[in-house]
């Protein structure tokens, strides 16, 4: 017991040690617009891993959105004003840190669902922000924030030591009952099997459209194991009911939970449409390239002057990969989505581990002293078969000097 309540007093002291204040915009005393809003994952969060952020993005004359976040830096009032006076002193951007892509921008409205993919492997453990952005013609953008979210990819290993060496108190019987202070609870270990729960009585099928026969029936909610998703992009769930029959389910009519980063494809049977033979699940190909955010040498280019962009591709799988895959680097511009410019290369066939450095020169000019922002996707088309498919968007974002262009 003494244990227990040494590692939930370390984790307290640690969490009141590290957090800033909770971050939701607008407040909580403010309306809350259900169609512009990020409702997962919520503030003093820990993420690990690619993770799906949840939300609505659904606002009347809605051009696009797009998500963005940034690191937390906790600073004293003094440092802060410190920091701020020799910001102005030196005419440089303003004090706040500046926010990063998560997403491209995305035109499609979405209610209440994924509205994009964070890698935050790709990211230093710490404190951070999400922003969704909502672009609408004519009028200001609409903003969400959330914060602060902890990336912690890489725990530190001295809680356990701690725990380990800690001495065991034997506790010594009273003769008389005293008040004693009520302990925290032990943290709930978090289930991350992959699961579907129906949001009303839902047909099972033999397949992943409504043209297949109904084998089963997951009731309002009932839980299923998640076990495989259809290989022809419907979305589908393969899923297992209590009862021990699989089948497909459709994702509109469930909420899924747990990790579903591993769970396999799985082709549905062909016409004529019957429950047997079981689908197959197909193997998860174990070569996948990813990179690093493209670098800009200047890191601030200038209108109508030469700059030179270079991207690190990496195999971070476990084999090499099938062959060779192109990438596409692009400069978009922020407000308008449009391309300015394209530089289009070749990556080989890569052994896992190993990396390959793409790039060249851009000139930009048209839209200075406004947001462009570097585009670069790894296997356009998706012909290389990669563990991962979801970690090809490789994005950095600049503001054009307006240097001699007027």
């Amino acid at each position: 017991m003494f244990r227990k309540l040494l590692l939930v007093l370390l984790v307290a002291m640690l969490s009141l040690t590290a957090l800033v204040a909770q971050t939701i915009t607008p407040t909580d005393d403010a309306e809350i617009d259900p169609n512009a809003n990020i409702t997962w994952p919520p503030p003093v969060y820990v993420l690990r891993g690619e993770v799906e952020i949840y939300g609505t993005a659904n606002l009347p004359d809605m051009t696009n959105y797009f998500l963005e976040f940034r690191p937390i830096e906790a600073l004293s009032a003094e440092a802060a004003d410190a920091a701020e006076a020799e910001a102005a002193a030196e005419d440089e951007e303003d004090f706040e840190l500046r926010w990063f892509p998560m997403t491209l921008p995305s035109g499609i409205p979405v209610i209440e669902d994924a509205l994009g993919e964070w890698n935050t492997e790709t990211t230093e453990d710490g404190l951070y922000e999400i922003r969704l952005t909502i672009n609408i013609a004519g009028e200001d953008p609409v903003e969400f924030v959330v914060g602060p979210i902890r990336i912690e990819n890489n725990p530190p290993d001295f809680i356990d030591d701690l725990i380990d060496t800690a001495p065991v108190v034997q506790a010594t019987p009273t003769a008389a009952p005293v008040d004693r202070p009520t302990l925290a609870p032990s943290p709930t270990v978090l289930d991350t099997t992959p699961r579907v729960t129906a949001r009303l009585n839902a047909n099972v099928r033999a397949g992943d459209t409504t043209d297949y026969e109904v084998i089963g029936t997951l009731f309002e909610g009932t839980d299923a194991r998640v076990i495989g998703r259809s290989s022809t992009g419907s979305g589908w769930y393969f899923i297992e009911l209590p009862e021990g029959d699989r089948g497909f389910i459709a994702p509109s009519v469930v909420d899924a939970s747990g990790d579903l980063r591993s769970v396999p494809r799985v082709d549905p049977p062909p016409p004529p449409f019957t429950p047997t033979p079981l689908p197959t699940i197909t193997p998860v190909p174990s070569g996948n390239l990813a990179g690093s955010p493209p670098s800009l040498t200047p890191a601030t280019p200038v209108c109508n002057q030469q700059f030179e962009v270079l991207v690190n591709i990496t195999n971070n799988g476990t084999a090499r990969t099938t062959g060779e895959s192109t990438v596409v680097i692009q400069d978009v511009h922020v407000a308008s989505g449009s391309v300015q410019a394209t530089i289009t290369r070749t990556v080989p066939a890569l052994d896992p581990g190993s990396n390959f450095v793409i790039g060249g020169p851009l000139t930009i000019s048209t839209f200075f002293n406004e947001e462009h922002r570097i585009v670069v996707t790894i296997d356009q088309g998706n012909v290389i078969a990669e563990t991962n498919e979801n970690d090809n968007i490789l994005t950095t974002t600049y503001t054009l000097a307006q240097g001699a262009c007027g």
